[in-house]
C-alpha cells in the first residue's frame, strides 16, 4: 500500500478530511432497513401462500404455486441475512475508521513540528539548536510511524469485514420453473382442479 512511503502530512491529512464516518453509517442504516423490510416481505408471503395453499386452494396448481412460493421465501430469507451481514460489517467499518483516526497524528500537530522544525534550522547560526533539530526530527518519524501504524490497522479492519461479505444469492430465474412447468397444461391443470371439486 502507498500509505506506508506517504509522509504524516498525507496520512494525517486524508485522514483527517472528508466525510468521516458518517456515509458508512447511514449504509449501515439502510441495510438495516433493506434487512428489515426483505424479513417483513419473506414472513407475510409465507404466511399468505401457506394459508392459501392449506385451506383455500387445493390441488397441483397450488402445489405448483406453493413450490415456488416456497423458493421465493428462501430467496428473501437469504437477502435478508446478507442484508443483515452487510449493515454489520459497514459498522466494523466505521468501527475501523474511528480507531484509525484517533491513532492518526492531527495535522495540526505535524504542521507544527515542520514549523518548529524549520525556525530552528534558521535560527541555527551557530550549532545551539542541533539538539532541539534532532528532537523536532525524532518527533517526526514518531508520527509518521504512528501515522503508518493507524493506516496499518484500518486496512486490517476493512479487509476482514470485507472479506465477510459473500455473493448475493442467484437470481429468481430458477424459482418458478416448477410452477411454469405445471402450468404449462392450463387446460389440464383446470381439469384436474374441477375433478378435485
Amino acid at each position: 500500500m502507498s500509505f506506508f512511503t506517504w509522509p504524516p502530512e498525507t496520512n494525517s491529512a486524508l485522514m483527517f478530511s472528508g466525510a468521516g464516518g458518517g456515509p458508512m453509517l447511514a449504509a449501515a442504516a439502510s441495510w438495516e432497513g433493506l434487512a428489515d423490510a426483505l424479513g417483513s416481505a419473506a414472513q407475510a408471503f409465507s404466511s399468505t401462500t401457506s394459508g392459501l395453499a392449506g385451506q383455500a386452494w387445493q390441488g397441483p396448481a397450488s402445489a405448483a404455486m406453493l413450490a415456488a412460493a416456497t423458493r421465493y421465501t428462501s430467496f428473501l430469507t437469504a437477502a435478508q441475512a446478507q442484508a443483515e451481514t452487510a449493515a454489520t460489517q459497514a459498522q466494523a467499518i466505521v468501527g475501523a475508521f474511528e480507531s484509525a483516526r484517533a491513532a492518526t497524528v492531527h495535522p495540526l500537530t505535524v504542521a507544527a513540528n515542520r514549523s518548529q522544525l524549520v525556525s530552528l534550522v534558521v535560527s541555527n547560526l551557530f550549532g545551539q539548536n542541533a539538539p532541539a533539530i534532532a528532537a523536532a526530527e525524532a518527533a517526526y518519524e514518531h508520527m509518521w510511524a504512528a501515522d503508518v501504524a493507524a493506516m496499518i490497522g484500518y486496512h486490517g479492519g476493512v479487509s476482514a469485514a470485507a472479506a465477510q461479505l459473500s455473493a448475493w444469492p442467484a437470481t429468481l430465474e430458477g424459482a418458478f420453473a416448477e410452477a411454469s412447468g405445471a402450468l404449462a397444461n392450463p387446460v389440464g391443470a383446470l381439469q384436474v382442479e374441477l375433478g378435485r371439486a
